[in-house]
C-alpha cells in the first residue's frame, strides 16, 4: 500500500467516524481518500472544524481534521475555549510545512512555530517524519479518542516520498461555474483567471492591486507586474481585509483579485467593506469553484455558495456578475465603490514561473508607491 493508505487504514483501526478537512498541496492524495474513505466535511475554515468538531463529540463521534500548519494558528483559540474546556476528543493531522523542502517563504514561520504552539498548548502529539514513523498516527489518535483529549500528528512532506498512489481527477474537474441569474444575468465560465487577468491588464496598471495568494500573484506578476502590486505569499483569507485597509490609508485607487476559497474562509469581511464603504474600493472576486493551488479541490461556489449574492446581503449594492474580460472591464467602471464583481471562470492554472521578490521587497514597493504624490 502506499504512505497514504496506510494512514487512512490505521484512522479507521482507531474508529474515527468523522473527517473535517481544508486541502493541502502537500497531502492531496491523503485529502482525496480521506474524503472518499471516512463521512466527510468541507471546511471553508479550520476554525469552523473545531466547532463542528465540538458538536459531533457530544452527539458520540470520533473526529479527525485534517490541516496544514498555518490552520493551526487559525484554530487556538477555539482548542482552548472549546475543545480543551470541555474535555472532547479531537485529532488533527497537520501538514507540516515550511521545514522540509519548503518553497514557499510563508510556510516557515509557523512550520518553526507549530511544535512550540502545539507545547504550550498542553497538546500531546507526535513528528512523523519518515514513512516508518505512521504506526505513531494510530498512538496519538488513540490518546484522543481513549482519553477524550486533543492530539496531533506532524506529518513530513518526506511521508509521502516515492508513493506510488495515483490520484484520479477529482469529480468535476472540468467543470465550468454556472450561477443562477443575478439581476437577470446568466454567467457562464467562459475564460481561465489567467485570461481575465490578460484582458483587463491595461485596468489594473497604475493601481493598487492586492493578489490572493498562491498562484493568482504568480499570474499577475507574469500578466503585470508593477510596484504597485501586493502579492500575497501567504495568510490565506485575507486578500480583501489587505486592500481594505490599504484603501482607508490612501485616495489611490484599490483593486483586489481575490478568490471563491478566500472569501468563503473570510466571508465577514464584506459586512466590513461595506460599514466602512471605502470609495477607491475595487473587489474582484475570481470563481473557478476550486482550490486551484492545492490540488483542484472544489469549493462550496460549485453547486451552492453564489459570490455576488453574498456580498449584496453583506450590503453592497454596488455588485454584480461577469465573465469575460470586457464585463468585468465595465462592471469596474459602474456606478459607486466599493464595488463587488463575481467573475466566474474556468478552473486551471497558468504555468508560471514563481515570484523572483522577498516579502521585503514587496512590502518596500507598495509602500513606496503609497507614498508618491497622487
Amino acid at each position: 500500500m502506499s504512505p497514504e493508505e496506510d494512514v487512512v487504514a490505521l484512522l479507521k483501526d482507531t474508529g474515527a467516524s468523522l473527517a473535517l478537512t481544508l486541502p493541502c498541496d502537500k497531502v492531496k492524495a491523503l485529502h482525496y481518500l480521506i474524503a472518499r474513505e471516512f463521512r466527510h466535511v468541507p471546511l471553508t475554515r479550520e476554525e469552523e472544524g473545531v466547532g463542528i468538531a465540538a458538536g459531533a463529540a457530544l452527539a458520540g463521534e470520533k473526529p479527525v481534521m485534517l490541516v496544514q500548519t498555518s490552520g493551526i494558528g487559525n484554530m487556538i483559540n477555539a482548542l482552548a475555549s472549546l475543545t480543551k474546556l470541555y474535555e472532547l476528543p479531537l485529532f488533527i493531522l497537520i501538514s507540516w510545512r515550511g521545514v522540509y523542502k519548503e518553497a514557499i517563504v510563508a510556510q516557515k514561520p509557523m512550520g518553526m512555530f507549530v511544535p512550540r504552539l502545539l507545547k504550550a498548548l498542553e497538546i500531546d502529539f507526535v513528528e512523523v517524519q519518515e514513512r516508518e514513523d505512521i504506526p505513531k498516527i494510530a498512538e496519538a489518535a488513540s490518546i484522543a479518542f481513549e482519553e477524550s483529549r486533543i492530539a496531533a500528528a506532524l506529518l513530513s512532506p518526506k511521508v509521502w516520498e516515492g508513493s506510488d498512489f495515483e490520484m484520479p481527477r477529482w469529480e468535476g474537474e472540468d467543470r465550468t461555474v454556472a450561477r443562477r441569474s443575478f439581476e437577470g444575468k446568466e454567467a457562464t465560465a467562459k475564460h481561465t483567471r489567467f485570461e481575465i487577468l490578460a484582458g483587463i491588464r491595461e485596468e489594473l496598471r497604475g493601481k493598487v492591486v492586492v493578489s490572493n495568494l498562491g498562484v493568482p500573484s504568480k499570474e499577475l506578476y507574469h500578466v503585470l507586474h508593477q510596484r504597485s502590486n501586493f502579492y500575497m505569499l501567504g495568510s490565506m483569507g485575507m486578500a480583501t481585509s489587505i486592500g481594505l485597509g490599504i484603501a482607508l490609508g490612501t485616495r489611490k485607487e484599490v483593486v483586489v483579485i481575490d478568490g471563491d476559497g478566500s472569501l468563503l474562509m473570510n466571508a465577514g469581511c464584506l459586512a466590513t467593506v461595506s460599514e466602512m464603504a471605502p470609495r477607491n474600493l475595487t473587489i474582484l472576486a475570481m470563481d473557478n469553484a476550486a482550490y486551484g493551488s492545492t490540488g483542484n479541490q472544489p469549493t462550496a461556489t460549485m453547486r451552492s455558495a453564489d459570490l455576488a449574492m453574498l456580498a449584496r446581503a453583506m450590503g453592497i449594492e454596488n455588485a454584480s456578475r461577469a465573465s469575460t474580460p470586457e464585463e468585468v472591464v465595465e462592471a469596474m467602471h459602474r456606478g459607486d465603490a466599493p464595488r463587488f464583481v463575481h467573475v466566474v471562470t474556468k478552473p486551471g492554472n497558468a504555468r508560471v514561473s514563481n515570484i523572483p521578490l522577498s516579502p521585503e521587497d514587496i512590502k518596500a514597493n507598495v509602500m513606496g508607491f503609497l507614498r508618491d504624490e497622487d
